[in-house]
């Protein structure tokens, strides 16, 4: 009975607000409460700054085949590069881009971007090399980065040869291996290496 009585003053104890235990328990909870939710808020923070860092990594690259004239156009020249403007996409002039295009034979090509692989400026082609004015990028006459803070060759388009007519498709990133640059079957945007271990925190769009 002695028993019985302790157990109604334990439990009568606690909902007394001025009982040291109450106290401890409603301590407790609130504690609780407030760290589940600062963990919620976290969260709701969190998310959207991740997606806006990741998602440009996993945003497509909109492309067609685009006509560049008849494959022997005289102004295709061999040697040097020959900067064709055209449109890519749905914004008219806003989606202007540039290729910087050199005859290497009847029908074969090598077609490069102007996008310099820093931060995106536009590079220009100087008669024995490609060189950027906005934080001094210079790349070899085949895009391959000589000097300045580019990570790596400069991007070239995909072509193909049609009834005597040149179409440009999809730019891809370059590699240099052996010496040599190669195109992958990956798009990278600027800044982005191609391989090794830095080449995994960038996924390659799908």
């Amino acid at each position: 009975m002695a028993e019985n009585d302790s157990e109604r003053a334990g439990a009568s104890s606690y909902g007394d607000p001025a009982d040291p235990r109450a106290i401890i328990s409603r301590s407790k909870f609130l504690t609780g409460a407030t760290v589940g939710l600062g963990g919620l808020i976290g969260v709701a923070v969190a998310v959207p700054v991740v997606g806006f860092v990741l998602g440009p990594s996993f945003a497509k690259e909109d492309w067609y085949w685009t006509s560049f004239g008849p494959v022997d156009n005289k102004e295709f020249k061999s040697g040097t590069y020959t900067p064709v403007v055209f449109e890519r996409g749905k914004l008219g002039e806003l989606d202007r881009r540039v290729a910087y295009i050199r005859r290497d034979g009847a029908e074969t090509f090598t077609i490069i971007s102007n996008t310099c692989m820093h931060l995106g400026c536009p590079v220009q082609f100087k008669t024995t090399n490609f060189a950027c004015p906005c934080h001094g990028g210079q790349y070899d006459t085949e895009g391959a980065r000589t000097a300045g803070p580019p990570v790596r060759p400069l991007n070239r388009f995909e072509y193909k040869v049609e009834a005597g007519t040149l179409y440009v498709g999809r730019v891809f990133a370059t590699q240099e291996v052996d010496g040599k640059v190669v195109m992958t079957d990956t798009f990278k945007l600027p800044g982005e290496p191609v391989g090794g271990l830095l080449g995994w925190l960038y996924p390659t769009p799908s």
